[in-house]
């Protein structure tokens, strides 16, 4: 049996794919930001007076970006389901492959 490629595929993720997806967008934009913060804070590029404790940028930082990308991917939902069914799916490219169900 010979494994197809597609180089663009149209989806529109579910509720539950879409919680997952924007929570790990979050999670990882949180550690980048206080990662930054920490790069700058240390070099002395930037003097900081309120987000001076790095630890709790590293801790407090993912888990509100998570949160809030949770919260706004559960409330704009319905708008997300009713532009991907009028637009035929959210439009992707990359390597696709057929799905073995």
């Amino acid at each position: 049996m010979t494994d197809h490629t597609y180089q663009y595929c149209a989806v529109q993720l579910n509720l539950f794919s879409l919680i997952k997806l924007t929570g790990l967008v979050g999670l990882v934009g949180g550690v980048s930001w206080a990662g930054i913060l920490f790069v700058l804070g240390v070099t002395g590029l930037v003097q900081m007076e309120r987000f001076d404790n790095y630890l709790g940028n590293f801790l407090f930082f993912p888990v509100f970006a998570a949160f809030f990308g949770v919260v706004f991917s559960v409330v704009g939902y319905p708008l997300y389901r009713w532009v991907c069914q009028n637009l035929r799916g959210q439009k992707l490219a990359g390597i696709f492959h057929r799905p073995h169900n």
